[in-house]
């Protein structure tokens, strides 16, 4: 009888010590896995930025949600591969790339994400951060499809009261480089 408890025992410790390092390798793994979205939404600035030889830039991105509506259509996108923005570009098949619910979906999220105050320490050192500047943009949204990494910025140019720009761009993250692959121009003034 002191035998079976004493064997009960064990196998209840040995079930809870069992659980125990189940979850902490959870939890390690979880960890390792888990990508900082806001450090890489830092990346596709100072990548985008920096190649640019940008020096300013607005010190809260922009609410991008006046924009949505038709943003979420393929086909406009798929459309505006014949912009002037992309004649240097290669042309993007996108149907090929996203079925039209993974893209409507992608393009909520980043639309829904609202403003973001940007960290100074996390940006290119060259990059001075003004209450007004010459470009705004809105908080890179980096997304996976098909294995792929991908971001979407949306980025407003003011050159003077009535010469301004705005429009979505797309990168792909290539070799631990996010390029700049396509452009969807909005609107200009």
């Amino acid at each position: 009888m002191q035998k079976e408890k004493n064997v009960h025992k064990m196998i209840t410790k040995a079930k809870y010590l069992f659980i125990i390092v189940l979850v902490f390798f959870m939890t390690m793994s979880c960890n390792t896995m888990k990508i900082n979205p806001s450090n890489e939404a830092y990346e596709v600035i100072n990548s985008y930025y920096g190649s640019n030889g940008q020096k300013s830039l607005a010190k809260r991105t922009i609410d991008i949600s006046s924009y949505s509506k038709g943003l979420d259509d393929i086909s406009a996108w798929q459309d505006a591969n014949n912009d002037l923005g992309n004649m240097d570009r290669p042309r993007i098949d996108f149907p090929f790339m996203f079925n039209s619910d993974e893209f409507s979906g992608v393009i909520k999220k980043f639309v829904g994400q609202g403003t973001v105050k940007l960290d100074k320490k996390k940006l290119n050192g060259n990059i001075e951060l003004k209450q007004k500047a010459k470009n705004s943009i809105s908080f890179p949204y980096i997304f996976t499809n098909n294995g792929t990494k991908y971001a979407l910025m949306y980025v407003e140019v003011t050159e003077g009261p009535e010469n301004a720009t705005g429009g979505i761009t797309m990168f792909r993250l290539e070799k631990g480089v996010w390029k700049d692959i396509f452009y969807f121009h909005l609107w200009i003034s």
